[in-house]
């Protein structure tokens, strides 16, 4: 096995050819993709996945390295409207509800 296949970023795949002589094949393992809003799947901007402390790696913000700037202001406006009683929470979107209960809890 050469030295570059000993890591753990390599998967082996063992496999038989037809002859019946069992191989393996050696496949790099994908690298951590880009952080993306858990709410919209668009990819955050400010954050990376680089060696470093925390504070440097996503925003320091509520919510930040999770949704993006724009769901952020929506589940703020969206609490306030709540505590404020001009919105109901069955109008609240369903995917932001949790944020927003949260976002109460805090206010």
């Amino acid at each position: 096995m050469q030295p570059k296949n000993r890591s753990n970023s390599v998967r082996k795949l063992k496999r038989k050819s037809p002859s019946g002589k069992s191989t393996t094949l050696f496949r790099r393992r994908p690298k951590g993709g880009a952080h993306h809003d858990h709410i919209t799947g668009q990819r955050l901007h400010g954050t990376t996945s680089a060696k470093g402390a925390k504070s440097t790696k996503v925003p320091s913000r509520i919510y930040g390295g999770h949704l993006s700037g724009a769901t952020t202001r929506k589940v703020l406006v969206y609490a306030a409207r709540l505590k404020e009683g001009t919105m109901a929470e069955d109008d609240v979107d369903v995917r932001l509800l949790p944020y927003v209960r949260a976002m109460l809890k805090k206010l």
